[in-house]
């Protein structure tokens, strides 16, 4: 099994900016991003969501295999014109995960089993 690592800057998304909001006790950055202007996202009956097409590089480097972008439906995909088609940006980036090898534990020997009492613990 292979599992990748995603990283998305979001504010590549049509509109996305970052502005302090305060609220009641606090003001935090927060990224704005308009939902009719992302490619992409739209709003649906159970969230906010972004659609998005990881595109296969042919050379690539710094060990990312696919580029990101969002996806678009076809029937706006196929309204557009070819500049503006190559103009929808690749927002992140894909790589494989490279498990790590994990290193046995040496054991050299056991002690007493008294040793391991406890009352303390939860179990």
């Amino acid at each position: 099994m292979q599992n990748y690592g995603i990283r998305i800057d979001l504010l590549k998304l049509k509109g996305a900016v970052l502005r302090n909001l305060k609220g009641k006790t606090a003001t935090k950055l927060c990224l704005i991003i308009p939902v009719d202007d992302a490619e992409g996202m739209f709003l649906g009956e159970k969230g906010c969501f972004l659609n998005m097409t990881a595109i296969e590089i042919l050379n690539p480097q710094y060990n990312d295999t696919h580029g990101i972008k969002p996806d678009i439906p076809k029937e706006q995909r196929d309204a557009m014109t070819e500049e503006q088609r190559k103009a929808i940006p690749f927002i992140g980036n894909l790589r494989p995960i490279e498990p790590k090898p994990q290193q046995a534990i040496q054991v050299s020997g056991t002690i007493g089993q008294d040793v391991f009492v406890n009352d303390d613990l939860p179990f």
